[in-house]
């Protein structure tokens, strides 16, 4: 009975897997979410927040390294690497508005200072570890509820082990209409982040993915991770429906041996921010600033303390963006959807996508991928819209829209602000390029 059950399952996934939506993680496993607790943070939560992962305050030329954050437009460090936490750094980061999350190795606990945003408490636990973490981050916020224990998940692409969960015997309803039947990667994904959500009252969920691959041999750039999508939007999903603040670790280094592709261009880091910005995150974090696990010359500062095209490319980017970084905190995330599937990048799996209703009228015959926003205070809606090709095909995206019933579109791109009258707008997206749009 049991083959034939699962026999079914994989019939009927194969039947409508062209036309279904990824299946939720809510009842991936028997945990019920935990109802999570609000937290007011030392930190601003209401807008979109700018980070980077590592940086070590031991270094000979930490000041410079500090002086040059800001002026990246970066708000954030999740500190590893080592390094105490100064006075000088303190003072620092106090004066020019730069939090830090201390490594457990600089982080004093008697510290009040505001700029210390809270503790990086634990790097990709196992589900098997989540009570041991969820008992510590509790006991953190006990001793100060306004400070971040902050806890970063595994990505999809990690294994069993890591993960702590298998893909066996889950051909649940979830799993019926649905290629995730036939995914072992989503289902097991699914479970772990079931797991977290069920165990952990902690109002943040952070990940890291890095999409962008080469080939040494060839030197040439390949296909992004074929569930880059997916594994973004199982994770939006959780926190969209447990009122949780969504975190995103982006690629921004790599290795001079294969796999992971140098992210060292604006478009490499544009791409990545605008895919990732369609999943309603409240921070995106470079990985690295300075030190880590990639090739020393690949971060944004090298191993000789200076500043490397990947660090120019975040900072264009920044730049872009910042005129929106506030008008972004005013709207709640509805979901992502993929327009010419079929051809988009990173889009092996069905989403869980938005209802039709929320959807405008969109006229393309080219990949996009569009994230839906509604305003939290008003009527008005926000989009994302991003180019959905390969970003080394060097493809261009046109598409018209229509939002019916609005009268103003404000449009931000490349760092520009463009009001149009009407509800209409056509564009062509160049390769990696996404632009935010708020319809009223």
């Amino acid at each position: 009975m049991e083959f034939i059950t699962k026999l079914l399952a994989l019939l009927m996934a194969l039947i409508l897997a062209l036309s279904g939506t990824g299946a939720s993680v809510i009842g991936s496993t028997d945990k019920t979410p935990v109802k999570v607790t609000r937290r007011d943070y030392v930190f601003d939560r209401d807008r979109l927040l700018l980070g980077a992962y590592c940086i070590n305050t031991r270094a000979a030329n930490h000041m410079d390294l500090l002086q040059w954050f800001k002026e990246a437009g970066l708000e954030f460090f999740v500190q590893t690497g080592g390094g105490d936490l100064t006075d000088d750094v303190l003072s620092f980061c106090d004066e020019n508005g730069i939090g830090i999350l201390a490594a457990n190795t600089g982080y004093n606990r008697t510290l009040t200072n505001g700029c210390v945003w809270g503790i990086n408490y634990r790097d990709e636990p196992s589900a098997l570890q989540f009570d041991e973490v969820a008992a510590g981050v509790a006991a953190e916020f006990e001793r100060d509820p306004h400070r971040l224990p902050y806890v970063n998940l595994f990505p999809m692409y990690a294994n069993s082990e890591q993960l702590g969960e298998t893909a066996d015997d889950v051909f649940g309803a979830n799993d019926l209409t649905t290629m995730d039947a036939l995914n072992g990667d989503s289902i097991r994904y699914r479970k772990h982040v079931s797991d977290y959500i069920g165990t952990f009252d902690l109002d943040i969920l952070s990940v890291d993915i890095y999409p962008l691959h080469w080939n040494a041999e060839t030197h040439k750039q390949e296909a992004s991770y074929e569930k880059w999508l997916r594994n973004l939007d199982i994770l939006s999903e959780a926190c969209r429906k447990n009122d949780i603040d969504y975190w995103v670790i982006t690629q921004a280094a790599g290795l001079a041996d294969g796999g992971m592709k140098y992210c060292d261009t604006d478009r490499d880091q544009r791409w990545q921010n605008y895919v990732t910005l369609a999943f309603g995150p409240k921070a995106i974090i470079y990985a690295c600033y300075q030190t880590g696990w990639w090739d020393g010359d690949s971060h944004m500062i090298d191993d000789a303390g200076e500043r490397t095209d990947t660090y120019y490319a975040v900072q264009k980017v920044n730049a872009e963006m910042a005129p929106f970084l506030d008008v972004y905190g005013n709207y709640e995330h509805v979901g992502a959807y993929l327009p010419n599937k079929l051809l988009a990048a990173g889009a092996k799996l069905d989403l869980v996508g938005v209802k039709d209703e929320d959807k405008p009228r969109i006229e393309t015959v080219d990949p996009l991928l569009v994230g839906v926003f509604n305003e939290k205070d008003g009527d008005g809606n926000a989009y994302v819209f991003t180019n959905m090709y390969e970003e080394y095909k060097d493809k261009s995206a046109s598409f018209k829209v229509t939002f019916d019933g609005a009268s103003e579109i404000t449009l931000y791109r490349m760092g520009e602000k463009t009001v149009i009258s009407g509800d209409t707008m056509t564009l062509l997206l160049e390769p990696g390029e996404g632009v935010f749009v708020t319809v009223r």
